[in-house]
C-alpha cells in the first residue's frame, strides 16, 4: 500500500498560504484558489489578473494517454492515465473528483477548431499500482463525404481536472492535465440525401422535373468490394508491402486448409505437399509467386508493429465499456482504398478479476490505405461492453481493480483461447482498472439496474428528487441542487442478460404506495440506437421498438454484440403538469410474464419543474423603454430576474460594434450554487445603470437573458427567459 501523507494535529492545523502554497496544496484548495483569483494559475492567456502559482498542463496526477475515432461508430476516445495514489478529493465512498476532456475537430490542419462537446468520468484516491486507465467517450456527427475523398481531419483533446475546459477555446491550457492532437478518418456516407447528392455533383434537376422527384430521399452507397489477392498484388507493386503482408489472409486459410500433423509450416515449404500447389493456383495473374520464400517469411512474422500497433486501453466507467487506441502508421497495406473493403484491426480483450485471465470478447475497427496519411499515423478507437456486475462490490469494502490485456491483431482475429497465442501482425498491452463500486450481483443472476436519470448518474440524485453536485454524462453540463425537466433520458442495465428479455420503466407520485407504479410508455415507440458486431464489422442503426400491452419493451442490450448506445433503456417526457412534483423511478424485469413476479430495480426519486424564470420587461428611466439620449447619459433601470432555482442572470446590448463593450452595471449575476452571490429565488426590481460614455450614436437593443438551474433535456440546457428594451443615442440639438 502506498504512504499516505500524515493527518495534522488537531492541535497544529496546517496553514494554508493563498499568497504562495505549494503544488500539492494548491490542488487540495483548487476551487478555492480558483475564486480568489480566476488566473491564479496562470492559465488564461486573455486575463488581466496577476497568477500566484504558475501551473499550466500539469501531468503529475493525470495525462491522456491516446486519443481515437472510431468511423463505424462516430465515437471520439480519450485514455486517460490516474497516476497518484491521492490528490482527487477522497475515497470511492465519496464524490471524488472529476475529469473533464473536450473535444475538437479540425478540418484545415490545425487553423481553425469546432468544438465537439465534453464528457467527464469521476476519479477517487485508490491506494495500490498505477496507472489506472479510464476512457472518456464522446458520440459526434461529424459530415460525411464520398468515400474517394479522404476525410482525415486533426482531433483534439483538452483534459482538465475538476475545471471544464470552455466551450470553444480550442487554445485554452489546463492547470492539471493536457491537450493531445491527433489525426483521425471519418468513413464515407453510406445513405446521402439525393439534393445533397447531386450538390456534390455540382448538378442539378431541371426545373421541370424537380416537383416529379423526391429530393430528400436517400442514396445508397455501393457495396464496398472486397479485393482479392490479385487485385492486391497489383495495387502494391512498387509500394513498401510485402506479399506475406498483402497475401496475409489467404495463406492463413491455405495454412489452416493444410491436413499435416503436427501443422509445422516450415516443414511444408521443404515438401511442398499437393495442398500448397493448389494454393499457388490461386493465384491467378500473379506470376513468379516464390511461395516458399514467403511461407519462411511470414513464420518468422511474430508481433510485428510496423502498420499498427495498440498502443491505450481504459475503461469507461460511464457506459461500463472498455477501449483501445490503435495507431494505423503507414499510407499502404490495408487491403485497398476507401471504396473498398479494406482490413480489420481485431483486438481481443481478456480481463483478470483475481484469479487469471478470462475471455470477455473480441472487438475490431474497420481500416484502409489512405495517400496522405501523416507522419504520426491515423489514430482508431476500438470498444467492447464489460458485464462487471458479479466483480463489483461495496464502496465500504474497499477499491477494486482488475487486470486488462488487450490483443490487437491485423485481419485475422487473435485467440480466444490462449491471451498469449503469438500475433503476425500486431501487439498486446496490459493496464489495470478500477472496478466501479456498486452492489455485487452473483453470477447468472439477473437484476435489473437504474444508473442515470437525465444523464445524471443516480448516486447523484438526492431523496427528493435534486442533482446534489453532479455533470451531465454526455454534455458536461454542471447541475447543482437542481430538478429536472423537458425529456428525462432514464439508462441502466441488466445483469447477464440474454436476447428476448423484457422490461418496462415504472414511475409513481413519490412516497405513494407501490401500487400506484405505471409503466412509462414513449408514444411511437422507443427509439434506440443499435451498435451490432457481426465478428467483423461494426454497424450502428437506429431501432424504434414499440411497447406492449403492458408497457413492456424487448431488451436490446444483451450482448457484447449487440449493444445500445449511452445503455438508454427509456424516455420520459415531463410535462407543465408534473412541475413541483417527484416521482419514483424504477426498472421491473419480466421474469415469467406475470406482473407481480417482476424483479424490480433500484428507485430513483426525481423533481420535475417545467416552469421558466421570470424575466420582467426592462424598465428606463429618463426616457422610457425606446427613450432618446445622449452618448455619455448615464441610463438608469429595473429589473426582474427570478426563479425558485435561480440560476444567474446576464445583459446583452446589441449592436456590439457601436456598443464598444459597454454593458450596464450589474452587467451579469450568479446563483450561489455557482460562486455568485444571488440567493433564490433571485433579483426583483433590481435597479441597474449604463454608462453610455465610449458608445456610438445608434439604436440599440438591451437584452436580459435569465436562466435557471433546472437539468433540462437531460443536460441540454436550461429553462431560459428574456425580456427586452430598445433605447437611442444621438446628439440632441
Amino acid at each position: 500500500m502506498a504512504n499516505l501523507p500524515s493527518k495534522p494535529s488537531a492541535t497544529t492545523p496546517e496553514k494554508i498560504s493563498l499568497s504562495k502554497p505549494t503544488p500539492e496544496m494548491g490542488r487540495k484548495n483548487f476551487k478555492t484558489l480558483l475564486l480568489a483569483n480566476p488566473n491564479y494559475f496562470g492559465n488564461l492567456t486573455d486575463s488581466e489578473l496577476t497568477p500566484v502559482l504558475k501551473i499550466q498542463g500539469d501531468t503529475t496526477y493525470e495525462n491522456i494517454g491516446c486519443v481515437g475515432f472510431n468511423p463505424q461508430v462516430k465515437r471520439l476516445e480519450a485514455v486517460v492515465y490516474i497516476k497518484q495514489d491521492t490528490g482527487y478529493e477522497g475515497g470511492i465512498c465519496s464524490n471524488g473528483s472529476q475529469e473533464f476532456v473536450r473535444f475538437y475537430l479540425s478540418y484545415d490542419n490545425g487553423t481553425t477548431w469546432q468544438d465537439q462537446g465534453m464528457t467527464t468520468f469521476t476519479v477517487y484516491d485508490v491506494p495500490g499500482p498505477k496507472p489506472l486507465e479510464y476512457d472518456a467517450t464522446l458520440s459526434i456527427n461529424p459530415p460525411e463525404g464520398f468515400c474517394f475523398f479522404e476525410n482525415l481531419p486533426k482531433a483534439r483533446a483538452i483534459l482538465s481536472w475538476n475545471v471544464p475546459p470552455p466551450v470553444n477555446q480550442p487554445g485554452w491550457n489546463p492547470v492539471w492535465g493536457n491537450v493531445v492532437d491527433v489525426q483521425i478518418q471519418i468513413a464515407g456516407f453510406k445513405f446521402i440525401p439525393l439534393e445533397n447528392f447531386l450538390s456534390e455533383l455540382k448538378t442539378s434537376v431541371a426545373e421541370k422535373y424537380s416537383s416529379a422527384i423526391e429530393l430528400s430521399q436517400p442514396v445508397k452507397a455501393a457495396q464496398p468490394k472486397v479485393l482479392s489477392s490479385t487485385d492486391l498484388h497489383a495495387l502494391y507493386q512498387g509500394k513498401s508491402v510485402p506479399p506475406h503482408r498483402y497475401l496475409f489472409s489467404d495463406l492463413k486459410k491455405g495454412i489452416a486448409a493444410t491436413p499435416v500433423h503436427p501443422p509445422k509450416i516450415a516443414s511444408l515449404i521443404e515438401t511442398k505437399p499437393a495442398p500448397f500447389s493448389a494454393l499457388k493456383s490461386t493465384f491467378l495473374g500473379i506470376e513468379n509467386v516464390n511461395l516458399a520464400g514467403i511461407l519462411e517469411t511470414l513464420v518468422n512474422t511474430s508481433g510485428n508493429t510496423t502498420f499498427e500497433q495498440l498502443d491505450c486501453v481504459g475503461l469507461n466507467p460511464n457506459t461500463s465499456q472498455l477501449a483501445g487506441v490503435i495507431n494505423v502508421k503507414l499510407a499502404n497495406g490495408y487491403s485497398g482504398t476507401p471504396c473498398s473493403a479494406g482490413s480489420n484491426e481485431f483486438v481481443a480483450f481478456w480481463v483478470d478479476w483475481g484469479s487469471g485471465w478470462t475471455y470477455v470478447g473480441t472487438t475490431s475497427v474497420n481500416v484502409h490505405d489512405y495517400s496522405s496519411i501523416p507522419a504520426a499515423g491515423l489514430r482508431y478507437s476500438v470498444f467492447l461492453p464489460l458485464d462487471m456486475t458479479s466483480h463489483r462490490q461495496p464502496c465500504d469494502v474497499g477499491p477494486k481493480t482488475a487486470k486488462v490485456r488487450a490483443v490487437l491483431s491485423w485481419n485475422v482475429p487473435p485467440s480466444n483461447i490462449d491471451p498469449y497465442a503469438p500475433v503476425t501482425w500486431g501487439n498486446s498491452v496490459e493496464t489495470l482498472i478500477l472496478v466501479t463500486p456498486g452492489p455485487s450481483v452473483q453470477p447468472g443472476t439477473q437484476i435489473p439496474f437504474l444508473s442515470r436519470a437525465g444523464d445524471i448518474v443516480e448516486s447523484k440524485i438526492d431523496g427528493n428528487g435534486r442533482i446534489t453536485d453532479a455533470y451531465a454524462l454526455e454534455t458536461g453540463a454542471h447541475f447543482i441542487n437542481a430538478p429536472f425537466g423537458g425529456l428525462v433520458t432514464l439508462a441502466g442495465f441488466i445483469s447477464n442478460p440474454v436476447p428476448g428479455m423484457k422490461y418496462r420503466v415504472m414511475k409513481k407520485p413519490h412516497g405513494a404506495s407501490d401500487m400506484l407504479y405505471a409503466p412509462i410508455v414513449v408514444p411511437g415507440g422507443l427509439t434506440l440506437t443499435i451498435d451490432q458486431f457481426n465478428g467483423v464489422n461494426w454497424t450502428q442503426t437506429s431501432l424504434t421498438e414499440p411497447a406492449d400491452a403492458d408497457g413492456y419493451y424487448l431488451y436490446q442490450n444483451y450482448s457484447v454484440n449487440h449493444t445500445v448506445e449511452a445503455n438508454i433503456m427509456g424516455q420520459w417526457y415531463t410535462t407543465a403538469a408534473d412541475t413541483g412534483h417527484a416521482y419514483d423511478l424504477r426498472i421491473d424485469l419480466s421474469v415469467d410474464g406475470n406482473p407481480a413476479h417482476d424483479a424490480h430495480s433500484n428507485v430513483v426519486t426525481v423533481l420535475v419543474d417545467n416552469t421558466a424564470p421570470v424575466a420582467e420587461p426592462l424598465s428606463l428611466t429618463l426616457g422610457g423603454v425606446c427613450g432618446d439620449f445622449n452618448p455619455g447619459d448615464t441610463i438608469q433601470g429595473h429589473f426582474t430576474a427570478t426563479d425558485d432555482d435561480f440560476g444567474g442572470f446576464s445583459f446583452v446590448i446589441l449592436p456590439p460594434g457601436p456598443a464598444n463593450g459597454v454593458l450596464p452595471s450589474p452587467a451579469s449575476g450568479a446563483s450561489i450554487y455557482f460562486g455568485g452571490s444571488i440567493g433564490d429565488p433571485g433579483l426583483s426590481g433590481q435597479p441597474f445603470t449604463i454608462n453610455t460614455t465610449g458608445m456610438a450614436v445608434c439604436g440599440y437593443s438591451l437584452t436580459l437573458n435569465v436562466w435557471d438551474r433546472t437539468n433540462v433535456n437531460s443536460g441540454q440546457s436550461n429553462h431560459l427567459s428574456q425580456a427586452f428594451a430598445g433605447f437611442c443615442l444621438e446628439t440632441k440639438k
